[in-house]
């Protein structure tokens, strides 16, 4: 695997999902898991100030919501790791559906998107909130979005429009689009292959390393 032969130390998060369990319960999870990597960073023998995210599709969407959410910790809680910060400082996303507004069956959310619906109504609101898009700013970490340009699941336009969005607010981002390719990991179809795992490490190299 690329980014542990580049030095990297891995943890895979799992999380509840749907149809069980609804928004936002995946993101709390991913938060949560952000925060104990943190509070036991002397533990495992890493930086807690230097913490990446890599994920597709879905998880794709989750890590995006990792670098673009504030993260805050609650210095009240009871739980000390509850009480550290939630924020990454590199992200890498694949296929990442990160505008639920311009998606008519966010499934992801396991909440149906209704055209006609008032912006005011709950299940509007909630696609918006949990939209990376929405809440982009500066202080945003550097985003590499990879998308295949024949993706029939997530379209790349999801791509297109976060980097634009990303780059207006000053962020530094990267879009690889993948001529052919179509929603997977593997990136079937693709006419000129892209090797996420090298991107993902020269990416992180460049923005978790370089300061070191």
């Amino acid at each position: 695997m690329p980014l542990v032969e580049a030095g990297y130390t891995l943890f895979s998060v799992n999380h509840r999902a749907t149809p069980r369990f609804k928004y936002p319960a995946a993101v709390e999870d991913v938060q949560r898991a952000v925060r104990f990597v943190r509070y036991h960073a002397q533990r495992f023998g890493i930086r807690a100030e230097r913490i990446g995210t890599i994920g597709g599709s879905s998880g794709g969407h989750l890590v995006s919501l990792l670098g673009v959410l504030d993260g805050k910790g609650d210095g009240e809680d009871e739980s000390p790791i509850n009480r550290v910060s939630a924020r990454v400082q590199c992200v890498v996303a694949r296929a990442a559906p990160t505008d639920f507004r311009r998606m008519q069956a966010p499934h992801f959310l396991d909440v149906r998107h209704q055209p006609d619906a008032s912006p005011a109504s709950q299940e509007e609101h909630i696609i918006a909130e949990a939209s990376p898009i929405t809440h982009v700013c500066a202080d945003s970490p550097p985003f590499l979005l990879i998308h295949g340009e024949q993706d029939d699941i997530v379209p790349i336009a999801q791509s297109e429009r976060f980097a634009a969005a990303l780059a207006a607010a000053g962020v530094p981002v990267q879009l690889i689009r993948v001529p052919g390719a179509g929603h997977g990991p593997s990136l079937p179809g693709a006419t000129q292959p892209v090797n996420i795992g090298l991107e993902a490490v020269a990416w992180m190299n460049r923005y978790l390393k370089s300061s070191l």
